[in-house]
């Protein structure tokens, strides 16, 4: 007697779509918001200075951290302003984890009065680190 073959109950094996795209979308927006993240923040605001027979960066290093002061003398740093209190506290810390050779990138605008550049300055050598650069338009 020949056995009879029973039919798959399931049917075909299938993969829901939908969700692989959902999740798809998700790892794509959390890729991009964690890039941005990475990027090294600048203030938009400040115009800088020329320097025509300044020397380019070739190599950023990625411990770098930059101090942008605007026109009216206010400091930010990662687009948040701090106080020259603030800025010690931050670099410090900073030094503490990344060394007291860690660069520090001075981004003034191209109105802004020495003073407040030669606030910046103290702030920074009260923390010990002593590789300052300042940023320019090189053309």
């Amino acid at each position: 007697m020949a056995r009879k073959r029973r039919k798959n109950e399931y049917g075909e094996a299938a993969m829901p779509i939908s969700a692989m795209i959902d999740i798809t979308f998700l790892l794509i927006i959390f890729f991009v918001v964690t890039a941005a993240m990475d990027k090294e923040i600048e203030d938009e605001a400040i115009l800088l200075s020329k320097a025509p027979h300044g020397k380019p960066v070739v190599k950023k290093d990625p411990r770098s951290v930059v101090v942008n002061v605007r026109k009216d003398g206010s400091v930010n740093i990662n687009a948040v302003e701090k106080s020259m209190g603030e800025i010690t506290t931050t670099l410090t810390v900073a030094a503490s984890k990344w060394g007291n050779d860690m660069p520090i990138v001075i981004r003034g605008d191209k109105d802004v009065q020495h003073y407040h550049i030669r606030k910046v300055m103290d702030a920074i050598t009260k923390t010990g680190l002593y590789r300052v650069r300042f940023d320019a338009l090189i053309e």
